[in-house]
């Protein structure tokens, strides 16, 4: 008595070439994701932030170096 079912050959090579599609499917969309996509974000410009600061004023600096000059013996006795 035969207790298990053989599958006919073509079944076998049916289901082969679906899993094997799959897997190029699947490596396919890996390799667009992993090269096509960097390669179309560094064609496209990004937009290029510039940080703009104000003038500096020389006399708040000098002010401010005399202030500290001023008080540099007051905070170093203290210690």
């Amino acid at each position: 008595m035969k207790t298990s079912i053989e599958e006919p050959s073509g079944t076998r090579i049916g289901r082969a070439a679906r899993n094997i599609c799959r897997r190029m499917i699947a490596a396919s969309a890996l390799a667009a994701c992993v090269f096509v996509a960097p390669a179309i974000a560094s064609v496209s410009r990004a937009l290029l932030h510039e940080a703009r600061l104000p003038r500096v004023d020389s006399r708040v600096v000098e002010n401010l170096q005399r202030w500290a000059d001023g008080e540099k013996d007051s905070w170093a006795e203290e210690m």
